[in-house]
C-alpha cells in the first residue's frame, strides 16, 4: 500500500514535467520561448478507496481566478493506493464517469 506522501510525489513529478506557457492570446499552450512559464500547481486532491483524484490547474489561475489564467483540458489525476501508479481520467464526461471506469478496471496511465 502507498501513501498519500508517495501520491502527492509522484504527481509533482508529473505537473513538473507538464507545465505551460502561456501565449500572447492568453491560452495555455505548450512552452515557446517569448512567454512566461506558469506552474501547475494542486489545487484540490479527493481521497477515495482506490486512492487520490488529483485536481490541478495554472499558478496563474490559482492566485488570481482569472479565466485567461485557467488551464484547459487538464484532465483530474489518479495516484492508486494499491499500485502507486499515475493514471489520467478525461475531460469529455462528468468526472464521476472516469470513476467509475476506474473501478471497472479501466485506466490510462499517465
Amino acid at each position: 500500500m502507498f501513501t498519500r506522501q508517495h501520491a502527492d510525489q509522484v504527481v509533482a513529478a508529473y505537473l513538473d514535467d507538464h507545465e505551460i506557457a502561456t501565449f500572447d492570446f492568453e491560452s495555455p499552450l505548450p512552452r515557446h520561448e517569448d512567454h512566461p512559464l506558469q506552474k501547475l500547481v494542486i489545487v484540490r486532491v479527493d481521497e477515495h478507496d482506490f486512492g487520490w483524484l488529483y485536481f490541478y490547474d495554472s499558478s496563474g489561475h490559482a492566485a488570481t481566478g482569472r479565466v485567461s489564467d485557467a488551464v484547459v483540458g487538464n484532465a483530474p489525476l489518479i495516484v492508486d493506493r494499491v499500485d502507486g501508479n499515475l493514471y489520467i481520467t478525461g475531460t469529455a464526461h462528468p468526472i464521476e464517469h472516469y470513476l467509475q471506469e476506474y473501478r471497472r478496471g479501466i485506466r490510462t496511465l499517465a
